[in-house]
């Protein structure tokens, strides 16, 4: 490989050596400064023939496909509190052709490529140390090339196999955070009123919720949205009256109690405003608030007795822990470096996550962490054990493409979707299409259930009866995915005998020989093409679970008239 290195730096050395050869191939890179300095950006680039690579695959989990020019080359931004250092090109027929990687998500780097119009090739560019770090003598750091011909969720999740024998485990994830929860961002917002939560609560319970998360408004009673009054983290009274009783009903439903914090946010109107002064990273004039500087201790000390205390006192069994990829420096951060634990924002995020699991877990050892991208890596993941999909309300597109990303980078750790939520005019299908975009995702719900139409109500049901039904076969199955150039036009997960497979677009099934199959259309089409070796048996289910046809499917290609958003059982 002929690489190219670039940095202003005073550089004694740069080697890069290959300590693994083959179609995987691993490149040690040593980096010895003159001296001990806090550096610049250190380039490494390099050139591959874009030869049937069709498609860019975003570790960013989104919608993000076309192959650019390299004078506007697709970057793959990464550092503990943001993103992860990982970048995919495919073919058309999802093939793997280069997946690049770093052993190292905890410093920032950036991994780009861009086609070069003079010659066809893809310059490749890895820009490591890419935003301030600590002062260092040295550095290393290797870099993975995969170019087998395998599909490239496979290379993928290989990638995420390796961060794992490097030390990046996930965090330890209990049960409860693999079962359907009930939100309150979309169908309350800030207005936080115990009593109709309970309510909402006591029919989510019955549907198959088994935790409700409280999101922003609990601590203000300012409805207004921002974030100018966080930072202080007192019960509103006016709301709340009494949150160990709340949390006490919401236990007595058989429910687990979460609750919302925007961790960096103090607010221009909070009581805790001047306290910090001089110790904030940034300015967000927009959401009238400033961003706590982790880096000294005080700040961190502050944040975890708040979270310890509420856990003790309140009982709450987990918290969603809000907008950590706000921890970044700008120029108003301040360098009054004697007064900091580390001059590196990337590390005091790690040692503030640290100390809150690690407190938090021995008043319960199985509280529940939620992150949210784009805080969703693998040095993150040993404290979190939920990653969900950033806010994308109504949106099945992204919530689709983001979920199934998030599962193939996430491991362990449980991926939820985005909080789901619709119109109470929408029609049946509408509601379906939002359901069936997170198939294989944890399903957070944010309507107010009681407000939404009986057949809602009905096919809600039906959906969540199923998916905890086959949930083992859902989320420990060995997922596939199709079409990920056009957003998934297909993803399936199979697991003992069983498979569970969503079309979004109007693609040819392939039945497997020795599985039972729940197949659903979400192509907007009612009718699917299902070839199948043997003669086998369906049966077709309505929109509300409900069967209404059964016959037989023949050998080789078969149209099936299932409608939209319908099921098809094949067995």
């Amino acid at each position: 490989m002929n690489f190219i290195t670039q940095t202003e730096n005073s550089v004694k050395s740069i080697e890069i050596e290959k300590i693994k050869d083959g179609e995987v191939s691993e490149y040690l890179v040593k980096i010895e400064f003159e001296e001990k300095i806090t550096p610049k950006p250190i380039s490494i680039i390099w050139h591959e023939p874009v030869v049937d690579i069709f498609s860019f695959w975003s570790s960013k989990c989104g919608i993000q496909h076309n192959i650019t020019p390299e004078w506007n080359s697709r970057k793959e931004v990464s550092r503990t509190a943001s993103g992860m250092p990982l970048a995919c090109l495919h073919s058309k027929a999802d093939m793997n052709r280069i997946t690049v990687a770093l052993s190292d998500p905890t410093n920032p780097s950036t991994l780009s490529s861009g086609v070069v119009e003079e010659n066809g090739m893809a310059q490749m560019r890895i820009d490591l140390l890419s935003q301030l770090c600590p002062p260092m003598e040295s550095y290393e750091v290797v870099i993975r090339i995969d170019k087998r011909d395998i599909p490239f969720y496979d290379a993928i999740k290989d990638v995420r196999k390796w961060w794992t024998t490097l030390g990046y485990e996930c965090a330890y994830t209990p049960d409860t955070a693999k079962l359907p929860m009930y939100s309150t961002w979309y169908s309350f917002h800030q207005h936080t009123i115990p009593q109709e939560i309970i309510n909402e609560c006591k029919i989510a319970k019955e549907y198959g919720m088994d935790t409700v998360i409280v999101d922003d408004g609990w601590q203000t009673d300012d409805n207004s949205r921002g974030y100018a009054f966080c930072g202080d983290w007192q019960v509103c009274q006016s709301k709340i009256p009494d949150m160990k009783s709340f949390v006490d009903e919401i236990h007595k439903l058989g429910m687990k109690f979460m609750i919302w914090f925007s961790v960096p946010f103090v607010g221009f109107e909070s009581k805790n405003y001047e306290r910090f002064k001089g110790m904030y990273l940034n300015t967000r004039k927009g959401a009238r608030a400033s961003v706590l500087d982790p880096r000294f201790r005080q700040v961190r000390q502050f944040l975890v007795d708040i979270y310890e205390k509420g856990v003790k006192d309140y009982g709450w069994d987990g918290l969603k822990l809000d907008f950590i990829d706000s921890f970044e420096l700008s120029e108003e951060s301040s360098q009054d470096f004697d007064k900091m634990d580390t001059v590196s924002v990337e590390e005091a995020v790690q040692m503030l996550l640290a100390e809150t699991t690690e407190r938090l877990k021995k008043i319960n050892p199985h509280i529940m962490i939620e992150f949210r991208q784009s805080y969703v890596g693998p040095a993150i993941a040993k404290y979190g054990n939920i990653f969900r999909v950033t806010d994308c309300p109504d949106d099945a597109i992204f919530n689709r493409e983001s979920s199934l990303g998030l599962r193939l980078t996430s491991g362990t750790t449980a991926v939820h979707s985005d909080m789901l939520m619709w119109h109470s005019n929408d029609t049946n299908e509408g509601v379906m299409h939002q359901l069936l975009s997170v198939m294989f995702a944890v399903p957070q719900i944010s309507v107010r259930i009681e407000d939404i139409s009986n057949d809602h109500k009905k096919l809600l049901k039906s959906y969540l009866d199923f998916w905890r039904k086959h949930r083992k076969t859902i989320l420990d199955g060995e997922l596939t995915v199709s079409g990920a150039d056009a957003g998934y036009t297909m993803a399936k997960s199979k697991k003992d005998g069983e498979s569970v497979a969503v079309l979004y677009q109007n693609v040819i099934y392939r039945k497997e020989s020795t599985t039972t199959e729940y197949v659903f259309n979400s192509t907007g089409c009612d009718e699917i093409c299902v070839v199948s070796d043997t003669e086998r048996s369906y049966e077709l289910y309505d929109i509300f679970g409900i069967k209404y046809k059964e016959g037989k499917i023949l050998k080789g290609a078969n149209l099936l008239e299932l409608k939209c958003c319908q099921m098809a059982k094949i067995f």
